[in-house]
């Protein structure tokens, strides 16, 4: 089966990203990430890492990659999931629009799912080291007797800056010519202290974005809004602390103390804030059988371009070109795409050998 882009959903450092569907016509869509194959190493990465998060309902699924050629050049995607409800960005400007106030136990809710996936990424063994609104994807729930959405689903997604840690270990980045600590990764509005600061960056920057997000989605606003100039962001960041919304409870005001806590080592980690009652309140007696599998508008995810397989290497499904030869040795190298074995696959990435029309 051949896939058609339709149009762009957005673009980046890494490439773009396009909304896609099989050329006979059916209405499956997929969101489809695109880099040219020699600029394809992060979009690799990132696939790769993905692969091994893939257990998680509260995580964007990928569904593989395919390297075609498109009007004469090598093209790399990725292939995920689409998410129809855009991006948690997106909901806040929606309700900032309304002038709506998100409700305490709504804005839980949203917390418990971020940090549920949260919680699965560092138990992999990843740092998110971007998150913010933009980078979280919304799946709604349609109930289809009456068209109106009855859940959201949040999930993860955008792991471009993403790295591997281990337990106790931090990352730390020194720019060599001046022996002075390199800024942070990320984006600066959600950077945590130590990050900017002195460049560490572990699981406890994840928690900190998560600190800014909530208040974000309290608000209608960043945490930082009111700066005027990149190092007077910096200076906020390093030296003040954050605003708690005074419009909230107790309880929730605790909760971002936790997240806000200036010592990265006395944070409070996901599963710590899992247990937190900001958290428990919001959640306790709801059963989530979704959250025992990949569930969305109550059916199971499969991949659209396998129904046997949950990771897929294919060829040739964009190529805007005909007669094309087939390259059998494609699937059998790389058939198997685990995260540790992401850096082999950038390095061959660029060696393609595909036939430009």
């Amino acid at each position: 089966m051949y896939w058609k882009k339709l149009k762009a959903l957005g673009a980046g450092s890494y490439g773009t990203v396009f909304l896609a569907t099989p050329k006979d016509g059916s209405s499956t869509f997929v969101a489809v990430k695109s880099a040219e194959v020699k600029d394809s190493s992060s979009l690799s990465m990132e696939g790769g890492i993905l692969d091994a998060l893939k257990e998680s309902p509260y995580v964007v699924q990928c569904f593989g990659e395919d390297v075609s050629v498109e009007n004469g050049k090598h093209t790399y995607n990725l292939l995920l999931e689409y998410a129809v409800g855009g991006t948690l960005h997106d909901l806040i400007n929606i309700y900032s629009k309304c002038k709506t106030m998100v409700e305490e136990s709504e804005v839980a809710y949203y917390a418990f799912q971020l940090l549920t996936g949260i919680s699965h990424v560092h138990r992999k063994g990843f740092i998110h080291c971007d998150l913010k609104p933009s980078n979280i994807l919304v799946f709604p729930t349609i109930d289809d007797e009456y068209g109106s959405i009855v859940d959201v689903r949040l999930k993860l997604a955008d792991f471009g800056l993403s790295l591997r840690t281990v337990e106790n270990e931090t990352h730390t980045y020194w720019d060599r010519g001046s022996k002075k600590c390199r800024h942070h990764i990320g984006t600066l509005l959600y950077a945590s202290p130590e990050s900017v600061a002195r460049g560490i960056h572990g699981k406890a920057v994840d928690i900190w974005a998560l600190g800014c997000i909530v208040v974000e989605i309290i608000t209608g606003r960043r945490l930082w809004s009111c700066h005027e100039s990149v190092d007077d962001l910096d200076f906020k960041i390093t030296h003040e602390e954050p605003v708690i919304p005074s419009n909230v409870s107790n309880i929730c005001k605790d909760f971002l103390v936790k997240c806000f806590e200036k010592d990265h080592n006395w944070r409070w980690t996901a599963d710590m804030l899992l247990n937190h009652p900001f958290i428990k309140n919001a959640t306790s007696g709801k059963y989530h059988p979704e959250d025992h599998g990949l569930i969305s508008n109550n059916k199971v995810i499969i991949n659209p371009f396998s129904h046997c397989e949950s990771w897929v290497c294919k060829q040739h499904l964009f190529s805007t070109c005909f007669h094309l030869p087939s390259s059998d040795n494609f699937r059998s190298r790389y058939a198997n795409f685990p995260a540790e074995n992401a850096q082999r696959r950038i390095t061959e990435a660029p060696n393609y050998s595909l036939p430009l029309c």
